[in-house]
């Protein structure tokens, strides 16, 4: 890798304009004519043409035909001709692939024209609608994308497994993703043992995008989200994290039971899921609003958007024997809003007076990072069955939410029913108070946060609540920073977790407007440099150690109760993480695998 330090920003612009040029390399090579169209003749000619580029005897494109190799590794696959050619990620493109070149590429064709445009080939990605990040100057992006992209082989980094006794000993449940624009594509679902060796691995045959998961379940098998598309066909219809699909597969990678809920105009699974002691799955999706409903519902106009995307959880109940799914219960964040912008629309209240409402308009969405008309970006899910409690973290809001699962579905769409006898109104939030007209900017605490969930009873402190706080738009000093640079990967933002107690009246009832007691707190500081902008979370294991994934370069860490870091390495190879789990020996998903 460069050295950054002295290069100038001419340097810089000269990289990122080459990267783009070698991204483009096929399509030039199938425009024959040089006029920045691929006609359908061109189109129908592309078999022919790619078989000449062919410098193998096994008939194979590899990355040197293709333009590369890139500054960045896998910056190539930027072109949607690549993507689509190289549907596995591996840079090699096969006979069969050519073949089949002239129908693949007509996909990029969105007008029905029959023709592809350069622009269809390789999009500016400094115009993607979800990138709302300022991005600096041609020398801060350059070394953005190589933070972001840039990865080694194997696993490597000063504590890799096995090298400290005070490690949790166990199985490591490690799922790769691809980034949003597939540059660096994975299908890794594996276990590793205590010495980083892989122990048990998944077939993944389904696109894993960004902030899809896998848990692994007591009788060894595993429930998983994926998506049955490739992104290519996603783009712009959904936001990131979209998935669509939920499934339980076995040990040998046979798909026992599916179900895919994704339609653009109306719902999407997306994110996280919760596996439920009676085998039910709560699961979160997408509730997409056209614009007539949302102003109805007391939402304005803000820019050119057609629709906005709320939250709802969704609790399936599987049939394995038949496949068969049924919805049990349900919980829409639309039957809970408040606003204050519109006194004809429906919901009109004072959010100070009404914390037990989502203020509808708090956010403003061209102000927020990786929005596609998404309000709040609900990341996690979580459940405590002592309680009958759902625990979600919504990114955009920077809070934590606590709702009552004990209500019917019709009280969840209501304020009255269950336990708390508030139906489906949120019984707690916390994280950022000016969300509901309590706090100022200065009093958020939580910043684009992942993975909130309450700790299992086989961990110290169970039933309190872990949260890995990405800490994006947060200054090194801990205080809001609304125009942070690339993420803050450049910045010197920092990441922290979190492990509170949710405050509780004399009845022992969750108490709304109260702050938890916060317990333990790693790197709140900034003490290591650890820092992930988006996705990542972290893990209590029983001898009490937190294990955490930094997403963005899927580097690993393992700490004491005091803090000490015990685990540190980086995975090798193409993609992402999510999250990641360790599981003991005698965990019965272990024992069930025979490991």
């Amino acid at each position: 890798m460069r050295d950054e330090t002295d290069m100038t920003d001419a340097a810089a612009r000269a990289i990122l304009q080459h990267m783009r040029t070698q991204s483009g390399t096929l399509f030039r090579a199938l425009d024959q004519d040089g006029d920045g169209i691929l006609s359908a003749d061109e189109i129908a000619a592309a078999p022919e043409v790619l078989k000449g580029l062919v410098r193998d005897a096994d008939g194979c494109l590899r990355e040197r035909d293709l333009g590369g190799p890139t500054d960045i590794p896998g910056m190539l696959r930027r072109s949607g001709i690549v993507r689509l050619l190289d549907p596995d990620g591996d840079l090699v493109i096969t006979p069969e692939d050519i073949v089949d070149a002239s129908a693949r590429i007509l996909r990029l064709d969105t007008d029905g024209d029959g023709c592809i445009t350069a622009e269809d080939d390789l999009p500016d990605l400094t115009k993607n609608a979800e990138n709302r990040m300022p991005m600096g100057t041609p020398k801060d992006r350059l070394a953005y994308q190589r933070k972001m992209f840039t990865r080694s082989a194997g696993i490597t980094g000063p504590l890799p497994p096995g090298t400290d006794l005070r490690q949790q000993p166990g199985f490591l449940l490690i799922q790769e993703v691809s980034d949003r624009g597939d540059v660096q594509k994975s299908h890794k679902t594996i276990l590793l043992d205590d010495m980083g060796e892989v122990a048990h691995s998944w077939p993944t045959p389904q696109r894993l995008p960004e902030a899809t998961v896998t848990y692994l379940m007591a009788n060894g098998n595993v429930a998983r989200t994926t998506c049955e598309y490739d992104w290519l066909e996603m783009d712009g219809r959904f936001p990131i994290g979209t998935h669509g699909t939920v499934s339980i597969v076995a040990p040998d990678g046979a798909v026992l039971w599916k179900w895919s809920n994704i339609d653009s105009g109306g719902e999407a699974l997306h994110h996280d899921i919760e596996v439920m002691p009676n085998g039910h799955i709560l699961a979160i999706s997408w509730h997409i609003l056209d614009t007539p409903t949302a102003q109805a519902v007391g939402w304005p106009q803000q820019g050119e958007r057609d629709r906005i995307l709320l939250d709802k959880i969704i609790e399936l109940k599987p049939d394995l024997e038949t496949g068969e799914t049924q919805i049990v219960w349900e919980w829409r964040m639309l039957d809970h809003l408040v606003q204050d912008r519109d006194p004809r629309a429906a919901n009109f209240g004072d959010p100070a007076e009404n914390i037990g409402k989502i203020d509808l308009n708090w956010p403003w969405l061209d102000t927020v990072q990786f929005n596609s008309g998404q309000i709040a970006h609900c990341n996690s899910v979580s459940y405590n069955a002592e309680e009958d409690v759902i625990l979600l973290s919504s990114a955009i809001f920077g809070e934590a939410w606590v709702i009552d699962h004990s209500t019917t579905t019709a009280e969840a769409k209501g304020s009255t029913g269950g336990r708390y006898g508030k139906g489906g109104d949120l019984l707690w939030r916390w994280g950022n108070p000016q969300t509901h007209g309590l706090g100022q900017a200065t009093d958020q605490i939580l910043f684009w946060q992942h993975d909130a969930h309450f700790l299992p009873a086989n961990v110290p402190h169970s039933g309190e609540i872990l949260i890995f706080n990405n800490g994006m738009r947060r200054t090194p000093q801990g205080s809001p920073d609304p125009k942070q640079k690339c993420m803050g990967l450049l910045d010197g933002a920092y990441s922290d977790v979190l492990e509170i107690t949710l405050p509780r009246d004399g009845a022992g009832l969750i108490e709304q407007g109260a702050p938890p007691q916060i317990n333990w707190n790693f790197n709140d500081k900034a003490q290591h440099d650890i820092y992930s902008p988006f996705m990542s979370g972290a893990q209590r294991m029983p001898n009490g150690n937190t294990l955490m994934m930094q997403a963005c370069d899927k580097r690993v860490v393992e700490v004491t109760a005091s803090g000490e870091i015990v685990l540190d390495f980086h995975v090798g190879g193409p993609g992402r993480m999510f999250r990641i789990y360790k599981f003991a020996s005698d965990a019965p998903g272990i024992k069930a695998l025979r490991l």
